[in-house]
């Protein structure tokens, strides 16, 4: 697997400081003229040969504290504020430049080092609670063949042609945005289409790139650990619609968060809706029972154009239709969008099917669904398409926004008919803890069953091998991760191996050659694993 730090344009010229502080809020503090400034870096354990080491104040301690470190590694200046300077100061031979806020200078520098590699790509950004992976996906594939290579950076990571680097957060920070669309660029890339969290925006993680298109989807309870209130939330996703942040918008109006923000955008919008009056409106819709996706009538200012959503549920429909306006701000013709978005390959851990219904099996979905809203809206869709009962299971998020623990369990118990909660990421929480604050929200006005498990990894196995033929299994809220963490820890559990060993325990070894590419090793260690601790 390629890492994040081996993202790395071969040819850069380099800026002397001189150079390099001029046009930018920064004083030279000391600094030899033949200082040269190939690369840009946060982080003391990613420095290369020639990096500015920009110190940001922490919580706890001051990134300065770590210039040494990076001097060593081959670090030639560093950035900080007055304090960090100070500290630094007691290093020789190294660049001083001073700064009133190194987080948000840190993508400007970042931008001019690598040449502004964003002004040579098309770039779109796409925001919102929900969607952001589907809507980049959908973008991503069709710019791909109908424009050229495409970068893609988001919550799965980063891709490019066969290039796969996972990443830590949804959004990386400014200095490797840049590296990595430098990098992609001397690679021959032409657009770039990426996620954009609140996180991103607040922490000035787009720093010193402009959008040629951003997009919001929604504004649903999460991350309010982080922001404290919705509005505080809402202010922050808003900065990525700024004159000098953004060309153009499309806004999805679909909840009342999407309509505050057409109402003050000050860049040229279109607005998209799946339920009421828009530039890009929903005029009809009927389910695919083939494929049980949604055939879709969208009108766009009186050009009627057909498209067709392989992926469940109007949430889907959502942001599929945000991503034709996408696209079609950036000059395509709707008509040939839509075809190709109806070709676009499965997400990873998005409405992922891990088993079609049979005479056998279940249908078995994998989904990252992680908010009240996602899971009332991934079990929305997939009603239509159950003629049994609707399993759900799921868990909450330890050290995180606790007030939507039972806003998750009334939703959970009223959108399905068996519930199984279980464990996700439990980080420092004791876990029958999250389990019982999202349980107080519990009610009977669906759910036939609730119950609960310690044990994810045999929740799946319980609720695969218990649910009937007619039925559909909905496991919500990790999607595509491979590992669960405890503690500090990180421990191997991907929901859709799991699965896949739980159905084989319904259709017998022969299944296993049914499996895609390595997944039938993996599945046998899940087996092994479960026949070892009866």
């Amino acid at each position: 697997m390629t890492e994040l730090k081996d993202l790395r344009p071969k040819n850069v010229r380099g800026v002397l400081v001189e150079d390099f502080v001029r046009g930018l809020s920064a004083r030279v503090v000391r600094a030899d003229s033949n200082t040269q400034i190939l690369g840009v870096t946060l982080d003391s354990a990613d420095v290369a040969a020639g990096d500015l080491f920009v110190a940001i104040p922490g919580f706890k301690r001051h990134g300065a504290e770590f210039a040494k470190q990076a001097v060593s590694a081959g670090a030639v200046a560093v950035v900080s504020d007055r304090v960090g300077v100070e500290i630094a100061s007691k290093i020789p031979g190294i660049a001083l430049i001073e700064v009133e806020d190194p987080r948000s200078f840190a993508g400007l520098a970042a931008a001019k080092v690598y040449g502004n590699p964003g002004a040579h790509l098309n770039v779109v950004g796409v925001t919102g609670t929900n969607g952001k992976t589907t809507t980049t996906h959908f973008i991503h594939h069709v710019l791909t063949e109908m424009s050229g290579p495409t970068l893609l950076i988001g919550t799965v990571g980063v891709k490019f042609g066969d290039t796969h680097a996972s990443s830590v957060r949804t959004s990386v920070e400014a200095p490797v945005l840049h590296r990595i669309l430098a990098w992609a660029l001397e690679a021959g890339a032409k657009n770039v289409v990426m996620e954009v969290s609140s996180h991103a925006m607040s922490l000035h993680r787009v720093a010193g790139l402009t959008f040629d298109v951003a997009a919001f989807l929604n504004l649903q309870r999460d991350h309010l650990d982080f922001h404290k209130t919705m509005e505080s939330y809402f202010e922050a996703k808003s900065l990525l619609f700024k004159p000098e942040t953004a060309k153009k918008a499309v806004i999805c109006t679909d909840d009342d968060w999407g309509k505050k923000l057409a109402a003050r955008v000050q860049i040229p919008s279109q607005t998209v809706s799946t339920t009421a009056q828009a530039d890009w409106q929903v005029e009809s819709h009927s389910l695919n029972e083939e494929d049980a996706g949604t055939d879709v009538t969208v009108d766009f200012e009186g050009l009627k154009v057909q498209m067709h959503c392989t992926l469940p549920g109007m949430i889907n429909v959502q942001n599929q239709l945000t991503a034709l306006a996408i696209l079609t701000q950036l000059g395509f013709a709707p008509e040939q969008v839509s075809a190709e978005l109806g070709r676009t390959p499965g997400v990873p851990g998005r409405m992922e099917v891990v088993s079609k219904r049979s005479d056998v099996n279940p249908l078995v979905i994998v989904d990252f669904a992680h908010t009240p809203d996602a899971l009332a809206s991934a079990c929305a869709a997939l009603d239509p398409v159950t003629p049994g009962n609707l399993w759900l299971l799921f868990g909450a998020t330890g050290d995180r926004d606790r007030g939507k623990r039972p806003v998750m369990g009334e939703v959970a118990s009223s959108s399905a008919d068996v519930v199984i909660l279980t464990d996700d990421d439990i980080y420092s929480e004791d876990p029958a803890q999250i389990r019982a604050e999202v349980a107080a929200g519990f009610t009977r006005s669906r759910a036939k069953a609730l119950l609960e498990s310690d044990d994810r990894a045999n929740a799946i196995r319980q609720a695969v091998v218990g649910a009937s033929a007619r039925d559909t299994v909905l496991i919500a809220g990790r999607g595509h991760e491979t590992v669960q963490m405890i503690g500090d820890t990180a421990h191997e559990l991907d929901d859709r191996v799991e699965a896949r060993a739980a159905l084989l325990l319904r259709t017998g070894a022969n299944g296993l050659a049914k499996l895609p590419g390595g997944a039938a090793s993996q599945v046998r260690t899940v087996l092994k694993t479960w026949e070892d601790l009866r």
